[in-house]
């Protein structure tokens, strides 16, 4: 096994609103994580925040939290897109794919970055830095395993609702299965249901259809079978000779069905050719080409995308400068060249010295007693007073 941290170190670095509760990306960061420990780097995970004088992955850099990566070196930040791009419904927005043209790019599916550089004006001429990088399932997903238990659900589904998952879940309940449903869990949230699952399914929200290998990855790991909607693979990984059974939209129920009627040894074999399988995923060689791309400049600077300056809301005021004479009385009138002029010339005066000279030091308020317009009135008037309080004080 290769020397820990003895090739440099590569952080991960996850945008998570929700820390420390584990997030979308917390699973994927953890195997990411791991799999650089393999290849024999330092990598340390960070939530909202990293070091930013070494090499960092991000993920789940999605609007509104652009702002904040672009603090970051681009010559020492990868980002890595989760998104299935070339959707009706743009994810992360039409001027995300704009976004990513100013990083180094890494993608779990070779479709998104064909996707990027047919759509990116340019990326033709390699102003577009996009890799495959795989996620390769962890042993450090085991989570809660002494939660490990006779699992007393048939079907787990786990993600956001839409019409086509929901038809599919009535039509698995109507068939006679158990079904739970989970969403906004993660990592070793998510992990209770997953034991209790005699399986778990995935159908399709986006007709692209990409295989989703991050929903995957805590299932994979915990020896739970999986049952996918058939899926587009990437090109560099191709689950279809894993165990994951994979069947279309309209034959999920009867895929689930007879993964259930399975005996127990047939299961746990499938189980452990899909961990088997995952251990075979090449993520080194990918993983290397990134990095000296990372250190590659990029040929042509992108800038960052203008600001559009907004339409104007009603006709063009009158000039703020007139030649005409203004009426003193008239606190409303318009000031004429001179007065603005005679302005700028008191406020210049008044400036702050320039950056090489020293300022004037800054001039205390002096309250001398008995000075000024009304002092020797005051004065006066304490000292009867305080006459006058002595001389009572005296009486009693």
């Amino acid at each position: 096994m290769p020397d820990r941290g003895a090739r440099g170190v590569v952080n991960v670095a996850e945008i998570n609103p929700y820390a420390p509760r584990p997030f979308t990306f917390t699973e994927a960061a953890i195997c990411l994580r791991d799999s650089i420990h393999a290849a024999g780097y330092a990598s340390e995970i960070f939530q909202n925040r990293t070091d930013i004088t070494r090499r960092t992955i991000v993920l789940g850099a999605l609007p509104p939290h652009l702002s904040a990566v672009d603090q970051l070196d681009p010559a020492k930040t990868v980002i890595y897109n989760f998104e299935q791009l070339g959707n009706a419904v743009a994810v992360g927005g039409t001027d995300y794919p704009k976004w990513l043209q100013r990083w180094l790019v890494a993608d779990y599916h070779s479709q998104n970055i064909s996707w990027l550089r047919n759509q990116i004006s340019g990326a033709r001429q390699g102003e577009l830095r996009a890799f495959e990088l795989p996620i390769v399932p962890s042993p450090s997903l085991r989570f809660r395993p002494e939660l490990a238990a006779p699992p007393t659900v048939d079907v787990l589904f786990y993600g956001s609702p839409n019409p086509r998952r929901t038809h599919l879940l009535d039509q698995l309940r109507a068939a006679g299965l158990s079904v739970e449903v989970v969403a906004g869990a993660f990592a070793d949230e998510l992990a209770p249901a997953i034991h209790r699952a005699r399986l778990v399914l995935h159908v399709h929200y986006f007709e692209t259809a990409l295989f989703p290998v991050a929903r995957f990855l805590q299932p994979v790991v915990q020896g739970v079978p999986v049952v996918c909607e058939t899926s587009a693979f990437s090109a560099q990984n191709d689950w279809s000779g894993s165990g994951i059974v994979f069947a279309p939209y309209d034959q999920l129920v009867d895929a689930c069905r007879a993964l259930l009627a399975e005996p127990d040894a047939t299961t746990t074999e499938r189980v452990r050719q899909t961990f088997n399988f995952a251990k075979t995923i090449d993520f080194n060689t990918p993983f290397e080409r990134l990095l000296r791309a990372l250190q590659q400049p990029v040929a042509k600077a992108i800038p960052a995308p203008p600001v559009p300056i907004p339409a104007p809301t009603g006709p063009p005021a009158a000039p703020l400068a007139t030649t005409q004479p203004r009426d003193p009385g008239d606190v409303h009138a318009l000031l004429s060249t001179e007065e603005i002029e005679a302005i700028l010339a008191q406020e210049a005066s008044e400036l702050p010295p320039e950056s090489h000279e020293s300022a004037p030091p800054l001039k205390m308020v002096e309250r001398q007693p008995g000075k000024g317009r009304y002092g020797a009135l005051i004065v006066a008037l304490l000292l009867i007073f305080s006459v006058y309080t002595i001389w009572m004080g005296m009486r009693r």
